[in-house]
Order: C-alpha cells, then structure tokens, then sequence
C-alpha cells in the first residue's frame, strides 16, 4: 500500500523536468554599486549531492540523465502492458519501485530532517575577495525549512557586511527565494538591506501547489497541449513540435492519455494522484511554504489527517516544523513586506504571458509557466489566460494600471507603484536586459517607481528575437 500511496511519481518526475529551475544570478550590469549584491535562488536551484564533502559524490538531484534512461526503460514495458490488459495493480507493483529508487536520494526522513548526508556543496567566498561591489550567490538545501534557510541567510550578509566594510546590501530574490527573503525579514528585521527586488516570486504561493495539496489533481488534453507548446516556444523545431501536439489534441491521442492516467488513479484507489503525489513529496518544507495562505488549513488537515491517516510512521517532527512556519511566518507576510517597504526600497517584479502548470484545472490562470501573476505581484486582478478583464470590470477600474493588453489590473496589487509585469518571460529565463533593469531599481538613489524610467514603464515586454526588454503594447 505504501508503493501504491507514492504512485504518479513517474509523471511527476516528468513534470518537475518541465518545470523552470531558478536562472543564475545577474552578472554585475551598467549600474553604480555602493554596497554588495547577493542573490537567493529558488526551488531546485542548487544540486544536492549524496554526499557534499565527497568529490566524486554523484547528485542526489538533478538525477543523471542515465539514471533517467534507465527508469524509463524499466516503465516503458509496465506501461505497454496496461495499455493491453488494464491492470493497474500489477503496473504499480512494476513502476513504483522504479520510481522509488529514482527519488529516494532527494527524499527527506519523515520528520523533515535531512537523511544522512546529503546537501548541497558550498562553502563561504574568501573574505578578501569580498568588497563593497561583491555580486554573490547564496546558494542552500531547498528541501529544508525556509526558517531554516533564512537563519543561513542571515549568517551569510553578516558575513559580507563583515568582510566588505559595508553597512548594507541589496538582495534579490528569484522564486522560492522570495519566500526565504520575506522569512528572513520576518525574523531579523529589515536593516541590513537597502533594497529588496522580489524576482517573480513564491511569496504568496502557487495555486497548483495548493491544489496538489488538497488532492485535486487531474489532467486535461487542453491544458497539457498548451503547456507543452509553451514550452517549446521560440526552440528550433517550433513549428515542428506545435503541429506534432495539434496533432495529437485533434486526434483525441492527448486526451486518451489525459484520460489513462486519471483512470489510473481511480483504479488504484487514490484521489486524482494526489495520495500518490504527497507522501513522495510532501516532506519538502519548501514545497510546503508555497501552498497559498487560503488553503494552508485545508492542506494541512488533507496529507495528515487523510493521506497519512493510515500510516503509523511518525511524522510529529514534519507537522512541527510546517505549523512554524504557519503560525510564526505565514500570518505576518503583509505585514512583514509593508514593513520592508517602510525602511527600505522594494521592487516587485512578475511576469505573465503564459498559462499556469497543467495538472490542475488552475492551468488557465495566468502565469510565467509556473507562478500564478496574481502572486507573484503580490495581489493583481488577472484575467484568465488568453482573456480579458470583463467590461464591467474595465469601465470601473483606475485605467492607469491596466494593461495593453486589458488582461491585468495591478492598481489592486499591495505596491501597485512599485510592481512592473514583464511579458512572455518564462519563470527561469534569464536575460542581460532583465538584469540591467532589476540593477537599475536595486541601486536606484531612492525609491524608484513606475514612473520613474520611461523605458521601464509598469508593463514591459520581452522580445525574444532582439533579446532585449521593449514597452509592452499589447500585441
């Protein structure tokens, strides 16, 4: 049962391949440094290793691509065989120790400590290498608890300030870095950084990461087909790649798959993959923290009281760690980020242009692939994707925050001032002019707003062909 209980990993395993990891941090731009930089990554945005302090220690995470190969090759018959005889039983007895042993490296222990040794390999830059136009990385396990991760945090700028001579830094943060920034804030105050940019971020959660924690999960041919033509947008084989999925739409294909794995998952007993999903994954802190604030409660009280409520292993330490966070950092976001906004500058930066992950029906929220916009800008009125704000909506609304596109409305986000959108940016793109522009903000003389820049107006937009970062105007 406990296999079964684990299953869809498989799938998932493809999922997190598709999924955005966090983009290096900028490289040092056109801009007047005054203090250091440090930027904090985001989920899955280091290599974990079995063991760090072993050099030839292969990583934990992201697996080998041979290690990949292998499991597919060992699936692939399981899979040709329920395709045959429907046997979804013996295709779980088959795939989920595959699975098992693919993941088991990346897994914490059930009381959501680190198993072993494994982590990440790092270790402090020199401290006469560090000056006061020092552009670092704070590189940590993103499988542990944010509180934890922002207790290293702080040790680290105490250790730049130190070594820099500064009284400051300027941070930013990308993804589940944001909500590592936002807990540090909480727990050590705001003095130490001059400027804060929140990269398109976790704060406020995900929707799909709420979904997959109460249990909704399902897959639908529309929304798997217009996240994988995402994906491969702007790639050599495009066009290509774009008829291939069409194909495959129109001809029922994808939605015969779609069909297939729900089916899976009613016929071995789970709740649309998501008892499958949680006891694999739902040990990670981090995962945790980005459950949205709404459905915290109802997330706790599904995984521990109805995926876990037949299985004896203790998972105390687990829900202790998780109801820090919920009652220690979670009520105070707003609160914390107003007080941010108070004693220092505050950028927030989402993007857009993109449906959300496709494994719930939240797909059709609009995204950069995988945060939803309304999220990450901290409270923006979005459209659904590929839509508009209503009419109604529009003839009431402040029309200096709507969008070209008449799609976003960031007049109700917490800074709506201080937030810019920039379009068909994918949540992991990383780009010299998106550099420039956050560097412009963070070394700003003084808070700088959307009116500030006349290139940086509050929607931007990304031009992929010129690489360069144009006016958005809605086309």
């Amino acid at each position: 049962m406990k296999s079964i209980r684990r299953a869809a990993a498989v799938i998932l395993s493809a999922v997190l391949c598709l999924m955005p990891l966090s983009p290096a941090f900028a490289q040092s731009p056109d801009v007047a440094q005054d203090c250091p930089y440090i930027f904090i990554h985001g989920f899955m945005g280091s290599t974990v290793y079995v063991d760090p302090s072993d050099p030839d220690s292969e990583p934990a995470w992201p697996p080998s691509g041979d290690a990949i190969k292998e499991a597919v090759k060992k699936a692939l018959p399981a899979l040709g065989a329920l395709l045959i005889t429907h046997n979804y039983q013996r295709f779980a007895d088959k795939v989920f120790p595959v699975v098992d042993e693919l993941f088991k490296p990346i897994m914490l222990d059930p009381d959501g400590e680190v198993p072993d040794k494994s982590g990440v390999r790092w270790s402090y830059p020199p401290a006469e290498s560090i000056t006061k136009s020092s552009r670092l990385s704070y590189v940590y396990d993103w499988r542990i608890s944010p509180i934890e991760t922002a207790e290293g945090l702080a040790n680290f700028i105490d250790y730049v300030l130190e070594c820099s001579g500064a009284d400051q830094i300027v941070a930013e943060a990308h993804s589940y870095g944001g909500v590592v920034l936002m807990t540090y804030a909480r727990l050590f105050g705001t003095s130490k950084i001059k400027s804060w940019a929140f990269n398109t971020t976790g704060v406020f959660g995900e929707a799909y990461t709420g979904d997959l924690f109460t249990g909704n999960l399902v897959f639908r041919d529309k929304a798997l087909t217009s996240y994988l033509k995402a994906a491969v947008e702007f790639s050599d084989n495009e066009k290509l790649l774009d008829f291939l999925f069409d194909f495959l739409y129109y001809t029922r294909i994808t939605s015969l798959a779609c069909r297939l794995v729900n089916r899976m998952s009613d016929k071995i007993g789970m709740e649309r993959l998501g008892t499958a999903i949680l006891p694999l994954f739902g040990g990670w802190l981090s995962i945790w923290s980005m459950v949205p604030d709404e459905k915290a409660d109802e997330a706790y009280d599904y995984v521990f009281n109805t995926v876990y409520a037949d299985d004896p292993t203790d998972r105390s330490g687990l829900k202790e760690k998780v109801e820090r966070f919920d009652t220690e950092i979670r009520p105070y976001k707003e609160q914390t980020l107003r007080e941010i906004d108070e004693s220092a500058k505050l950028y927030v930066i989402a993007r857009c242009g993109y449906n959300a992950m496709f494994m719930t029906d939240s797909w059709v929220n609009e995204s950069d692939m995988v945060i939803d916009t309304r999220y990450s800008s901290f409270g923006a009125v979005c459209a659904p994707h590929g839509k508009k704000l209503d009419s109604a909506y529009l003839n009431s609304a402040d029309k200096k925050y709507i969008s070209p596109g008449e799609n976003i409305d960031a007049g109700k986000c917490m800074f709506p001032d201080q937030t810019w959108f920039i379009r068909h940016y994918t949540h992991s793109k990383s780009d010299s002019s998106v550099d420039e522009f956050i560097n412009t903000l963070l070394y700003s003389g003084s808070q700088a707003d959307t009116g500030t820049y006349s290139q940086y107006p509050q929607y931007l937009f990304f031009n992929e062909n010129t690489g360069l970062l144009e006016i958005d105007k809605g086309q």
